[in-house]
């Protein structure tokens, strides 16, 4: 019940209402295992579980995509947009000259090819990585618009580095008419949100991308192995709640500027956070979810794996207007990236 207030209040501030969204669909399978329960033992406590099910809709028909699951059919269909959205970790090449010296290989050509082969129109790329220096590091932006992407727009994250730079990028088969970017002023790593206004035939479409603040389980996670004094468990708690405070602003200024937004939209980003969160309905707004329309099941899109909660992880997503139609959605499970790419089809 605590779960369902979510969309009703700031999370920044009451993280105790947040917390347990994180592990929501087990406290949902807990709930229907009480129904089942109280219908066995004809007990009157069966209407207090179906209420608390009924209470809380709202948050199951966001977390759950009941479809059977299908192919995604390589054949786009007439008047329709191909939207890719990953993060592609840097394309694994920060280190990419150190792994040379050393005999190993960079894992950017075997993400290139994936790119390459979803034949998208529109990519949205967070932890973008381009290289200032061609003698270590070719170009991807250049290697990405030889894929027919002619247009782009790039906007590096402010800790950048001498021989490479960092940030989010939204790449086209269409012509760009215009670009913006909102630095969020809460958050002092850098992270944004972006658009770019694309011309598809005689219509235009906005699109937004962003990355919004992680809570870095990672990061604790390592130095938890490395039994390192700054893994407590009240550490944890602390990115946790520095986390909603974050994304809880960062989500309502991406909201805000797609509410804004003159043409139909389609929002792409990793939203670091999950579908029963102020973060997801702060943004998602009256938009559609391509996932909860053609997906299945929760929709883990991060490989990394944090035990009982890892099923709940779907933090990456794209949303779209209601001026769309959805024919098609997939999350792609390749091993290269800390996070899966999604792409979906929308009929215009």
């Amino acid at each position: 019940m605590l779960v369902c207030l979510v969309p009703f209040v700031n999370t920044g501030v009451n993280w105790i209402v947040a917390i347990p969204g994180i592990i929501f669909p087990i406290l949902f399978f807990v709930l229907l295992a009480f129904i089942i329960l109280w219908i066995i033992l004809k007990s009157k406590f069966l209407w207090v579980s179906v209420t608390a099910v009924l209470l809380g809709f709202q948050q199951i028909a966001a977390v759950f995509s009941f479809h059977f699951p299908s192919g995604f059919s390589s054949q786009k269909q007439p008047n329709t947009l191909r939207v890719m959205q990953w993060n592609v970790m840097g394309f694994d090449q920060p280190e990419e000259e150190n792994m040379i010296e050393n005999g190993f290989h960079s894992l950017r050509p075997q993400m290139m090819d994936v790119i390459q082969d979803q034949n998208a129109d529109v990519l949205c790329l967070e932890e973008f990585y381009e290289s200032k220096d061609t003698s270590i590091s070719h170009s991807n932006i250049s290697l990405i618009a030889n894929m027919g992407f002619a247009y782009h727009y790039f906007v590096p994250l402010q800790r950048d580095t001498e021989s490479y730079t960092t940030g989010i990028a939204i790449f086209s088969k269409y012509p760009i008419t215009d670009t913006a970017q909102f630095d969020f002023n809460r958050n002092k790593r850098g992270e944004h949100l972006i658009y770019a206004d694309i011309k598809v035939n005689d219509k235009t479409f906005r699109i937004f991308a962003t990355h919004l603040i992680a809570i870095n389980f990672a990061d604790w996670d390592n130095q938890r192995e490395e039994n390192e004094e700054s893994a407590s468990y009240s550490m944890l708690l602390k990115k946790l709640l520095r986390g909603y405070s974050f994304r809880y602003h960062q989500s309502l200024l991406v909201g805000g500027k797609i509410a804004e937004s003159p043409y139909p939209s389609i929002i792409c980003g990793d939203f670091n956070d999950i579908p029963n969160s102020s973060t997801y309905f702060n943004i998602k707004g009256d938009l559609q979810d391509p996932f909860l329309k053609k997906g299945f099941w929760t929709g883990r899109t991060t490989r990394k794996n944090f035990g009982i909660i890892s099923p709940t992880l779907r933090i990456d997503y794209i949303l779209v207007s209601k001026k769309f139609n959805v024919n098609q959605f997939q999350i792609i499970h390749v091993p290269y990236s800390d996070h899966y790419p999604v792409k979906t089809d929308l009929q215009y």
